[in-house]
């Protein structure tokens, strides 16, 4: 039995929804696994994440950290790599980034420790589709990947940490061989298999 972190974020960009958060706590509800789920819900604003996961972190001491954000409309995608570098776009509070890049001194790019080849395999083994990418997108989502693979640099306990990328909520898309919403059944059904994918790659 293992701690697992699972993170989500705010709506933004005027959208009521985020895909993210809805897929954290169906997941956390739902899961029918040995393992003790947390939820964790991330404010989109800049240089915020990274404070509040650093809490959880030290208070459930998870093995394993899934972060999930809202990324492009019609598919699925594990964020392969981080750049130490913020975007001019403005977050919910409308405020800019107040540094150009997200750890002063920091490599320029890390690339995400986890086995995602093996973690995609197993994935589309079970008739998902899904896509390892490159960019992570220079916004809040790409911020947090950076810093959770800083962070399990100096946390031990932590073994894996993984970030994907899900569809706008209610947008279609096309979804083991079926045209389909993203609804809370779909994101709860992606997620399940995420989470079973990526525990089979603990110690």
């Amino acid at each position: 039995m293992s701690h697992i972190l699972i993170t989500g974020f705010t709506p933004f960009d005027g959208r009521k929804h985020n895909a993210s958060w809805i897929a954290a706590t169906q997941l956390c509800r739902s899961h029918n696994t040995k393992h003790i789920l947390h939820s964790l819900r991330l404010p989109v604003l800049w240089g915020q994440p990274r404070k509040i996961i650093d809490t959880a972190v030290s208070r459930w001491q998870p093995r394993i950290v899934i972060s999930l954000g809202e990324g492009k409309p019609g598919g699925f995608t594990l964020e392969s790599q981080a750049r130490n570098r913020r975007s001019e776009r403005r977050d919910n509070l409308g405020h800019r980034p107040c540094a150009e890049v997200i750890k002063t001194g920091g490599t320029a790019i890390i690339e995400s420790t986890a086995p995602l080849t093996s973690i995609a395999q197993s994935l589309l083994l079970e008739g998902l589709d899904i896509e390892v990418s490159k960019d992570a997108g220079a916004y809040l989502c790409e911020e947090l990947l950076y810093g959770l693979e800083d962070l399990k640099t100096t946390n031990s306990h932590v073994e894996l940490v993984v970030f994907a990328h899900l569809p706008p909520f209610a947008t279609q898309l096309h979804y083991r061989g079926q045209s389909r919403q993203c609804d809370a059944d779909l994101l709860q059904d992606f997620t399940t298999s995420l989470l079973r994918a990526v525990v089979q790659h603990l110690a």
